[in-house]
C-alpha cells in the first residue's frame, strides 16, 4: 500500500467491536477510482505538478494529475449567512464558489461512467472540461453541487444539470469533505478564501496531517496503527470529530485490514463514538459499515492499551485550540 494510505485499525485487547484482529494473509490495498471510493490522504499523496500551460483566464489551478486539473474561480467566492434547520433565530455559514475541472480521455470516461452518461455522450473525448457552482457549510465540511455543466473543447455545453432549493436543505444530500473527497482541493481554497488565515490547504498539505494515535504490536510480529485525520478535526461540546485511518499489518509488512472511520471522542469521559465509515478485506474489498453501527458510545478504560487514544487526542485538542474550535470560533455567522 501506498504512502498516502498508511494507517490501519484492528486492535486485539480492545473490547470495542471495530477493534478486529485481521488475517495475516492478504493483498495490499488497491486505491479505487475518484467518483467511488478514492483514498486520498493529502499528507502524503504527492500529486502531479502543475500542467505547463498557463490556466484559463479567472481560473486559479489547485491541483492535477493524471485524470484530472481542478481550479477555482476566486472571484467568484462569497459568504453569506443562511438559515439552519435548528430554528428560525439559528443560521449558519454559506458559501459559494464556481470551480472547473479538466479530463484526460480516462478521466472523462470514469466522469461519464460514473455519472451514466457514457452511453449518452459516447466518445469520452467529448468531455473537456466541467464547472460546477458549490454550496459548502464549513461547520459540517458539507458541500452540495448546485450546478453542473459538462463542455466540449469548444467551450459548448454538452450536458447541464441544476438543483433546487429543496436539495441543498437536505443534509443527506451534502458531500462530506474528507480525505476520500474528490472535492477536498475545491472546499479548502474556498474557505481560505472566505476566510483569510483559515489554513485548511495547508494543513491539508502539512507533513504532520496524519496524526499518530494508536500503534500496537503483538509478539508474533502483527502491528495494528490509527491515525487521525488533523483536517477533520472539530470540537462540538465536549467531543472531538475527526475521521481516521486505520491498519493492519501482518509479519511481512502487508496491509491486510483497514477501517475508515469517522469518530466522535468525548474527550472529558473518554468514550467513542463510531459515527460511520468503510472497511476494506482481501475477501470482500471496500464495504460500508452503515448496518454493522449502533450508535452508542463506548468507554475505553484506562488500563488498556486503547487508552492512548484518549491520552493524545486530549493533547492535541489542548495543544491546537484554534484548530479545533475554528468551526464556531471563525466560520460560524457573527451574531
Amino acid at each position: 500500500m501506498r504512502k498516502e494510505a498508511r494507517y490501519i485499525l484492528g486492535l486485539g485487547a480492545c473490547s470495542l467491536w471495530l477493534f478486529l484482529a485481521a488475517p495475516v494473509s492478504a493483498k495490499t490495498v488497491v486505491h479505487t477510482d475518484p467518483g467511488t471510493a478514492t483514498i486520498r490522504l493529502a499528507a502524503t499523496q504527492a500529486e502531479a505538478q502543475p500542467v505547463s500551460k498557463p490556466a484559463p483566464t479567472g481560473w486559479f489551478w489547485l491541483s492535477s494529475d493524471d485524470n484530472y486539473s481542478k481550479y477555482i474561480d476566486y472571484q467568484s467566492v462569497v459568504t453569506m449567512p443562511r438559515r439552519s434547520k435548528a430554528g428560525e433565530a439559528a443560521y449558519e455559514t454559506d458559501v459559494q464558489a464556481w470551480t472547473k475541472t479538466e479530463y484526460s480521455y480516462e478521466g472523462a470516461k470514469k466522469t461519464l461512467t460514473a455519472y451514466g452518461l457514457l452511453d449518452k455522450i459516447g466518445d469520452p473525448g467529448k468531455l473537456a472540461y466541467s464547472t460546477a457552482l458549490l454550496s459548502i457549510n464549513p461547520q459540517t465540511r458539507q458541500v452540495w453541487y448546485m450546478e453542473e455543466h459538462f463542455h466540449d473543447k469548444t467551450g459548448a455545453v454538452i450536458w447541464s444539470h441544476a438543483n433546487d432549493a429543496a436539495y441543498r436543505n437536505n443534509d443527506a444530500k451534502g458531500k462530506e469533505i474528507n480525505s476520500q473527497a474528490f472535492d477536498a482541493a475545491f472546499y479548502q481554497a474556498a474557505i481560505d478564501r472566505a476566510f483569510p488565515g483559515a489554513g485548511e490547504t495547508a494543513r491539508a498539505e502539512a507533513k504532520d496531517r496524519w496524526y499518530d494515535i494508536f500503534t500496537k504490536q503483538t509478539p508474533d510480529g502483527i502491528r495494528y496503527t490509527i491515525a487521525a485525520d488533523t483536517t477533520t478535526m472539530r470540537m462540538e461540546k465536549n467531543n472531538l470529530i475527526f475521521w481516521s485511518w486505520q491498519e493492519t499489518k501482518d509479519t511481512d509488512g502487508k496491509v491486510v485490514d483497514v477501517k475508515f472511520l469517522k469518530m466522535a471522542m468525548n474527550l472529558p469521559e473518554a468514550t467513542l463514538l463510531v459515527i460511520n465509515g468503510t472497511h476494506w478485506a482481501p475477501q470482500t474489498g471496500w464495504q460500508s459499515l452503515e448496518n454493522e453501527l449502533d450508535g452508542h458510545y463506548r468507554m475505553i478504560p484506562p488500563t488498556s492499551d486503547e487508552y492512548q487514544m484518549v491520552t493524545a487526542l486530549r493533547d492535541y485538542a489542548k495543544q491546537h485550540d484554534t484548530w479545533v474550535n475554528r468551526y464556531y470560533r471563525l466560520y460560524a455567522p457573527k451574531k
